[in-house]
């Protein structure tokens, strides 16, 4: 369920950019210290927009520095250097992406079982380094993905997509919010939870077709039958609408931040890149290309 959250990019301006690639470039680095080498092989750009948000409540200012990268070794590259945020990011991007791996056990075949098989005595270390460090939210994590199952196994002909939606809410309200306290711990929560709630929906349209096709459960399959039509999908155009505005309304009790560059960064995400995730993943046939990876 990675990957549907990135920039609008050409709608970035050029310093804009350079922090948004800094921030990918410092939490490849951290990877590596927090979590291991190959852990950075993992590395989505949602990350960078939890890294934004967290720095953004802590008013820790990103400290950009040229350095030499393992990917481009020859030229070296503005990234954002170590800090306990980038840090956490690290961590949650393994605890997360650990847990995907067992989803793609579960459910694929083939070669893309084969690559989840060879890729977990990899990730499994690195999600131990850090469960170690956030026990409480390795389990949370834990918890709210075997609601997800038990819920996905038992309430198959259910057509409601909320509820799955939901508990993925909470498991990234509680990735949001992690450490944080008070009013910035609210703010983190109603964002995450808005956003884990998005994702889901995101996910679930993106994948219908091939869920369909491999009889999969999928909560549209449910609501929709095998062929909606595109009033279905504008409907659910609508919702996800509605998901992001809970999400904004909470981006905008942010009073002050220590970079500019971070506020545009999530206002792009919020306003613009989700958006467009929106449109792409409820095409009807699908026509509309993905949207171009992110530059590393």
């Amino acid at each position: 369920m990675l990957g549907y959250i990135r920039t609008s990019q050409g709608e970035l301006r050029v310093r804009e950019y350079e922090v948004y690639r800094a921030l990918y470039c410092g939490l490849c680095k951290q990877m590596g210290k927090c979590t291991g080498q190959c852990s950075r092989m993992t590395l989505s750009y949602d990350f960078v927009f939890l890294a934004a948000l967290r720095m953004s409540l802590l008013g820790e200012r990103p400290i950009l520095e040229r350095k030499h990268c393992l990917m481009h070794p020859f030229h070296k590259r503005k990234m954002a250097m170590h800090s306990a945020t980038l840090a956490y990011c690290a961590d949650a991007s393994a605890l997360l992406v650990y847990h995907k791996l067992l989803d793609d056990l579960h459910d694929e075949r083939g070669t893309k079982k084969l690559r989840a098989l060879l890729s977990r005595p990899v990730l499994c270390t690195a999600y131990r380094r850090a469960a170690k460090r956030h026990p409480a939210l390795s389990a949370r994590i834990a918890e709210q993905l075997r609601a997800l199952s038990d819920y996905e196994s038992t309430c198959a002909d259910q057509p409601s997509a909320d509820e799955p939606a939901a508990i993925f809410g909470g498991l990234m309200e509680a990735v949001f919010a992690e450490g944080l306290e008070g009013r910035n711990a609210r703010i983190a929560s109603a964002i995450g939870r808005a956003i884990g709630h998005w994702i889901y929906l995101a996910d679930a349209a993106d994948d219908f077709f091939e869920d369909r096709k491999r009889g999969r459960f999928n909560p549209y399959l449910q609501r929709f039958g095998p062929s909606p039509e595109e009033k279905d999908w504008e409907n659910l155009r609508l919702a996800m609408t509605a998901l992001l505005q809970e999400a904004e309304r909470a981006y905008l009790l942010i009073d002050t931040y220590p970079a500019a560059e971070l506020q545009e960064i999530l206002s792009n995400i919020l306003y613009l890149g989700l958006p467009e995730a929106a449109v792409r993943v409820t095409q009807a046939d699908k026509t509309i290309p993905p949207k171009g990876s992110e530059p590393t």
